[in-house]
């Protein structure tokens, strides 16, 4: 069986893995490096902490607010079908089939990170502790004792001041990952140009060629949206620097986070609604990283578009005779591995999960 995969980012990479284990013969479609657009991540895995991605949540428009107003975050890319379905789902409350999937995606994940750590650790993952300044802590602890996926936090100290603890966190460095995968996926066909259409069973090319497979996967985020699923680019910037740290970190107020690997810190930042190629907010990300960590230098900064549906939620369905995985949003990295398990079993002709597909939106 010969599967299209389009998208190279860290899901797509995820689906590929699978399909060759599943003996399918994979080409994927990637208009830039493989990884490129995944790499900005910091690389910090919450299997049990979903509260990052509740974009939907009543208080969540006054949070964003006020980033945009201390210059943290902007709005450049408007997307009205978008804004119309967030309005429609803002304050619900996910089922609890929803959390019960969510919750089978961080174990499926974390077991496959250990297994390739285990296999051999060429991508700097360790689960340690993910603490963050500049919250509540007190009424964080409160919140995680009624959170569904029942978190492991406790109160403790960071940069000299109080912060919230959650212990069942993971780091991987992306870069080191995705070239990691791409040993795995050796000999699988990668084709750099740019997908224009999906149609049926054919994915039609920058230049008028065309790819055949017995089934496509598209896994390239926000050009998810042609499918009619809701999702929205959510621009960030990641550092490789020589700051240093001795623990993974989020500055909540200053929206930073910093994560120490072996042969760098991981920098990173923004969470702006924009799709374009204007990447100036980039320099506001060193400066509040600056007021945190004092100077460093920087080796390089890659930047990522994080797919977000409006209730934060990933999507992995079947639209017709495609499948499409998207939306995952801040834990891209964090359900990579499940999400791209899933893709791979809808394209081989199994079941997926009823509470990730993309009617949610239209009941």
């Amino acid at each position: 069986m010969k599967v299209v995969v389009v998208g190279g980012g860290v899901v797509g990479l995820f689906t590929a893995f699978y399909l060759v284990k599943e003996g399918a013969e994979v080409v994927i479609v990637e208009q830039d490096k493989p990884g490129e657009l995944s790499r900005a991540a910091a690389g910090i895995l919450e299997f049990t902490r979903f509260v990052i991605n509740r974009i939907n949540v009543k208080s969540y428009p006054k949070r964003y607010l006020t980033m945009m107003l201390r210059g943290d975050a902007r709005v450049k890319t408007w997307d009205w079908g978008w804004i119309s379905t967030y309005l429609k789902v803002w304050g619900r409350e996910p089922s609890q089939e929803m959390w019960e999937a969510v919750k089978a995606l961080g174990d499926f994940s974390q077991r496959q990170y250990r297994a390739l750590a285990e296999a051999e650790n060429d991508f700097d993952y360790a689960e340690e502790p993910l603490y963050e300044v500049g919250v509540d802590v007190e009424k964080a602890l409160e919140e995680a004792k009624r959170d569904p996926l029942s978190p492991k936090v406790e109160a403790g100290e960071c940069c000299g001041r109080e912060a919230l603890v959650y212990l069942d966190a993971a780091k991987l460095s992306t870069d080191a990952f995705i070239e990691r995968m791409l040993r795995e996926l050796r000999g699988v066909q990668i084709v750099n140009k740019r997908a224009t259409e999906v149609a049926g069973r054919e994915v039609w090319l920058e230049g008028g060629d065309v790819v055949q497979g017995d089934a496509v996967v598209v896994a390239a985020g926000y050009w998810a949206r042609k499918f009619g699923i809701p999702v929205a680019p959510f621009k960030g910037y990641g550092f490789r620097t020589t700051a240093k740290s001795q623990k993974m970190f989020i500055e909540m107020a200053k929206g930073v986070a910093v994560v120490p690997l072996s042969k760098w810190t991981k920098v990173t930042g923004r969470f702006d609604l924009d799709g374009s190629g204007d990447h100036s907010p980039a320099q506001k990300v060193l400066e509040r990283a600056r007021e945190v960590l004092g100077d460093f230098d920087v080796i390089d900064m890659a930047v990522g578009y994080r797919p977000c549906t409006p209730d934060g939620f990933p999507v992995v369905d079947r639209m017709g005779s495609v499948v499409v995985v998207t939306g995952a949003c801040r834990l891209g990295w964090t359900y990579g591995p499940a999400l791209g398990k899933l893709a791979a079993d809808l394209a081989l002709g199994r079941r997926g999960i009823e509470a990730l597909s993309a009617g949610r939106f239209r009941r």
